[in-house]
């Protein structure tokens, strides 16, 4: 990996951090977690939020990565991999908000240490398929692992949601 695409993906890394933001701070409101059409409601807000945001990186991701580098590399590369990277980001709300759901409802059927450890094995199935990505199709591979981990847990975590 050459210093161009690292600090490419350390630009997206930067993104992903911004992109995510509002989900974290609606994360720690536990009352938004007290019912479920609170929760709907709170979930479709932050849902639109998110949308409005990956379609603001992805129509300006040139003028967003040349804010943080000015080399053409970087910053071309940063923009190829925000696109690969951010097919999901209109997703961010089920990937963050539901597992919280799962973790906070009090009539939820999973308990806190079996929704911890899902939440946590998604780290690890992230990890694994970026290695197996990275190794078979190179760099490709890499970036379209984390989408593709995102696709898997979000159908795991909606019809967790839908049995609650």
């Amino acid at each position: 990996m050459n210093k161009t695409i690292f600090f490419g993906l350390i630009l997206n890394f930067i993104l992903y951090i911004f992109c995510i933001l509002p989900i974290i701070i609606i994360f720690f409101k536990k009352q938004i977690y007290a019912n479920k059409s609170r929760f709907l409601f709170i979930f479709s807000l932050s849902t639109i939020l998110e949308i409005f945001i990956s379609l603001i990186v992805h129509f300006f991701a040139r003028n967003i990565f040349s804010f943080f580098a000015k080399t053409p590399g970087i910053v071309n590369y940063a923009v190829y991999a925000s696109k690969i990277i951010f097919i999901t980001a209109s997703l961010y709300s089920i990937k963050f908000l539901v597992p919280g759901f799962l973790y906070n409802y009090k009539k939820s059927k999973l308990t806190h240490k079996k929704t911890t450890i899902l939440f946590l094995s998604k780290i690890v199935v992230n990890f694994i398929f970026m290695i197996i990505g990275f190794i078979i199709f190179s760099m490709k591979g890499f970036l379209y692992s984390i989408p593709l981990c995102d696709l898997i847990y979000v159908f795991l975590y909606v019809i967790l949601f839908i049995r609650t």
